[in-house]
């Protein structure tokens, strides 16, 4: 997604950012978010480049492919 278009959106992101094993520290695709989505609004292979890592409802790709791997909570079951 190129830019948030509500507050919802953004707390999707952060709240898998929280949940992701590299939370800790922002990722390649939370940093290039965070540093050129309100950059990439007017720019269409940017916006298409970051639409295709994060979704429009703010679901990051990553995440959701590897969603059972990154989840914190994965690590302390069996």
């Amino acid at each position: 997604m190129a830019y948030f278009p509500n507050g919802t959106a953004g707390m999707c992101f952060d709240d898998q950012c929280q949940k992701c094993k590299y939370g800790e520290e922002p990722c390649p695709i939370a940093m290039v978010q965070m540093n050129y989505n309100y950059d990439a609004c007017n720019n269409k292979v940017a916006t298409a480049i970051l639409k295709n890592l994060v979704q429009d409802n703010g679901t990051c790709a990553m995440f959701e492919c590897f969603k059972k791997d990154f989840t914190k909570d994965t690590e302390d079951k069996p």
